[in-house]
């Protein structure tokens, strides 16, 4: 009787410690798109699950990160970008403002995919 007692144990505690490692790298994945030039918000900075986008979704890195050079994108996930360094607040050389860029981007992949939030509040979920 106290043989099984303490694989029960064992299990439970094995159980609990999977369910926690499992809570914690899954909220390490949860990445706030938070930008240094958006000091004024109407709403906290979306949430965006990369590992959902890049492995669930299968979606390419270079639908998101782009670098472009002669109007091709040479972005290698070796460089370190910075999404604001090229999108600022205003329109300037072509670029788009980083709000928009985010905006066009994300809610324009998920209309065409018909999957993802697309209202302000499934992206941006402000404080319970």
């Amino acid at each position: 009787m106290k043989k099984n007692k303490t694989v029960l144990y064992i299990a439970i505690v094995g159980l609990a410690a999977l369910f926690i490692l499992g809570v914690a790298y899954a909220q390490d994945d949860i990445i706030s798109l938070e930008h240094d030039i958006f000091v004024e918000r109407e709403r906290p900075a979306a949430l965006f699950p990369h590992a959902l986008h890049t492995d669930k979704a299968e979606i390419d890195c270079l639908e998101c990160h782009h670098i472009y050079k002669d109007g091709e994108n040479v972005w290698d996930d070796s460089e370190e970008t910075v999404c604001t360094t090229c999108h600022t607040l205003e329109t300037h050389d072509k670029k788009l403002p980083a709000m928009r860029a985010f905006h066009a981007n994300c809610k324009g992949c998920h209309t065409k995919e018909g999957k993802g939030p697309l209202t302000c509040g499934e992206c941006h979920p402000r404080e319970k």
